[in-house]
């Protein structure tokens, strides 16, 4: 686990790695849940108002491995303690060892159209796996010692027996991020979604954003539930631009790096950025997934062909790390930005 989640971190360094340190005198504390529920990200789930525009559009993309499902019916849904008959429209896909499955409700009352309604389009939650049903009540009683209630559950079957999850409610203090706990008798995910290999750029994901309010009251809250703690730093990278201009836009950020892919909460401190226009129409939540790319001009002419113009981009530059960023104009698809990644390789 240490050699995987030390090279998500490196790819991980984005802005960060161009950050001044604040409070090092302090040690962070170290995550206190499981590791081998939490170490991992294995699925993302994403909602939007209407599929068919948003899965296109991310095929051009490069998003290939697609299957888009027909319309499911959840008679045994249960959202916030009473049952919800729902319906909704599954699509399902894959970025290396990350399932994504995206839904369209339908019909019923559930934490899909309750996030439409609040958010729009965009990430609702991020899914870890467990191994046994068990082992999925024992992490509901431990978040509940906690304070924190499970928002939605549901089952469905599967070919070895039925499936089961669990959305608990930690959105509105988790600067937006919702987790959901699942168990699948078919394995932690669907083993296969059919479609072609994806094309370029998506072959792994290097890290999640959170755009949020508050970094300090993001990390209390993580650190309360047992995630560790995570330092604040002030962003200090160069070359700064936003929609075409030169521009000084300065963020803090921390990092819960632990996982894989590990998570980034951005806090904007000086616009205009990108980060604010997400929080003027989303409120807190998911901003951007990223993925590393060996050339960045190339990448971004390739992904600009492809309708994915760069928004916003810059780069950093310090003893330890050197590279470039770019934000592609991607939100207007599905409520969530794609960021390409440029390291510069450092000396053997």
């Amino acid at each position: 686990m240490r050699t995987k989640h030390t090279l998500g971190f490196t790819f991980a360094l984005v802005l960060a790695a161009a950050c001044v340190s604040r409070g090092r005198a302090g040690e962070i504390a170290k995550p206190t849940v499981d590791l081998s529920v939490y170490g991992h990200v294995s699925q993302i789930v994403w909602i939007a108002k209407d599929l068919d525009p948003v899965l296109d559009y991310w095929g051009k993309l490069g998003l290939k491995k697609i299957d888009r499902s027909n319309v499911r019916e959840f008679t045994g849904l249960i959202y916030r303690g009473k049952p919800a008959p729902t319906t909704a429209r599954y699509a399902f896909g894959r970025v290396g060892d990350t399932f994504v499955e995206w839904i369209q409700p339908a019909t019923g009352d559930n934490l899909y159209t309750e996030f439409l309604k609040r958010h729009g389009d965009g990430i609702l939650a991020l899914g870890y796996a467990v191994k046994t049903e068990g082992e999925l009540e024992r992490q509901i009683q431990y978040f509940q010692s906690k304070g924190v209630e499970v928002a939605q559950r549901t089952e469905w079957k599967n070919a070895n027996g039925t499936g089961h999850d669990a959305y608990l409610d930690t959105a509105a203090k988790g600067g937006g991020l919702t987790i959901v706990l699942y168990h699948d008798p078919d394995g932690p995910a669907p083993t296969e979604v059919r479609g072609p290999e994806n094309e370029f750029p998506f072959s792994r994901l290097s890290h999640y954003a959170y755009v949020v309010r508050s970094d300090r009251e993001v990390v209390d809250y993580w650190q309360e539930l047992g995630f560790g703690g995570m330092q604040i730093d002030h962003n200090v990278s160069v070359d700064r631009m936003h929609r075409g201009r030169p521009t000084d836009y300065l963020m803090d950020i921390a990092w819960q790096h632990f996982g894989d892919p590990p998570t980034e909460y951005i806090q904007s401190t000086k616009g205009p950025n990108l980060y604010e226009e997400y929080m003027r129409i989303h409120g807190e939540g998911l901003h951007h997934m990223a993925v590393i790319v060996k050339d960045m001009d190339a990448a971004a002419k390739i992904c600009a062909g492809k309708g994915a113009p760069r928004v916003m981009w810059g780069g950093w530059d310090t003893p330890q790390s050197k590279g470039r960023f770019a934000y592609l104009d991607t939100d207007p698809h599905g409520g969530v930005t794609l960021e390409l990644i440029w390291n510069q390789p450092m000396p053997k």
